[in-house]
């Protein structure tokens, strides 16, 4: 072989990813392939899902009226307060309703525990006695007592 053509078929095995190995005068051109490359696909991974939060809201119910109350017929209306009362206790019907801390409670009677309940199971008397009548006024009450309010009167706390 001519070292022209021994250039051009080195080369090209070369090219083709064969390693060429040449020795000596009378060189012998042996041709070793390269082994394919080893892939090894990656393991799946699993990730547990993570443990469901549960959230329980704490309700805190208004005190028990151990004995019975002094209580005051809300003029106009057909519902009693209780004025001694440092939060709302509304009567109605021999029943007692209280919203405190933005829940609705039913007692069936001084001395027992007060229930939470729906805004539909209150009376519809006992939720439109008038802003002036709460100790602590729900939301949409705290608005029309503040526009009630004769001026002065507010900062003084008498609103």
């Amino acid at each position: 072989m001519n070292r022209t053509m021994l250039a051009a078929i080195s080369i090209a095995l070369l090219s083709s990813g064969c390693v060429v190995r040449a020795s000596g005068p009378g060189a012998v051109i042996v041709a070793e392939p390269v082994p394919p490359p080893v892939v090894v696909a990656p393991q799946p991974v699993y990730v547990a899902p993570p443990q469901p939060v549960y959230v329980t809201p704490v309700v805190i119910q208004p005190p028990v009226l151990v004995a019975p109350p002094r209580i005051v017929i809300v003029p106009g209306t057909q519902v009693y307060t209780v004025p001694t009362a440092s939060y709302n206790v509304f009567v109605f019907g021999g029943q007692y309703y209280s919203y405190h801390q933005g829940t609705w409670f039913h007692a069936p009677r001084h001395g027992a525990a007060w229930t939470p309940v729906a805004v539909a199971a209150v009376p519809v008397q006992v939720r439109n006695v008038p802003a002036k009548h709460w100790k602590v006024p729900p939301p949409e009450k705290a608005a029309e007592r503040e526009r009630n309010c004769p001026p002065g009167h507010a900062k003084k706390g008498e609103c």
